[in-house]
């Protein structure tokens, strides 16, 4: 579900949309989706690079763009009414997704390595 729903429809049309075929390095962190041997081999298919699943942190959510920038703007974006019900939520998060600014995507991005050379400033424990 994780390849088909989250990989194939977002990830793999990122190569041509927000990153307009330019390199670009896709990292997720250790969630079990994320670190089983048929995602790791689709993303060696169909990512221009990716952080292999051993490579990365165990508890990294210092790193993880999602965690510290984006959760809380899709979280406003989303929640501005209450839902009656979770497909509406579900509807109000994907809608909220696609119409994150591109600006705040490339900050995001941009703010990665300097974020990448804290954690190992701190030896991997948490830093901010």
């Amino acid at each position: 579900m994780y390849q088909e729903d989250v990989l194939q429809r977002v990830v793999k049309p990122l190569n041509m949309t927000v990153f307009n075929g330019q390199k670009w390095v896709f990292q997720q962190d250790s969630a079990p989706a994320h670190k089983a041997k048929t995602t790791q081999e689709w993303l060696r298919r169909n990512v221009p690079a990716f952080v292999n699943a051993e490579d990365w942190p165990l508890g990294s959510p210092d790193l993880n763009p999602l965690v510290y920038k984006l959760w809380a703007l899709l979280e406003e974006m989303a929640c501005r009414k209450r839902h009656s019900n979770l497909d509406s939520l579900k509807r109000y998060l994907v809608k909220a997704a696609a119409e994150i600014p591109l600006e705040i995507m490339l900050v995001t991005i941009a703010e990665w390595p300097e974020r990448l050379k804290a954690c190992i400033g701190a030896e991997g424990s948490h830093f901010e």
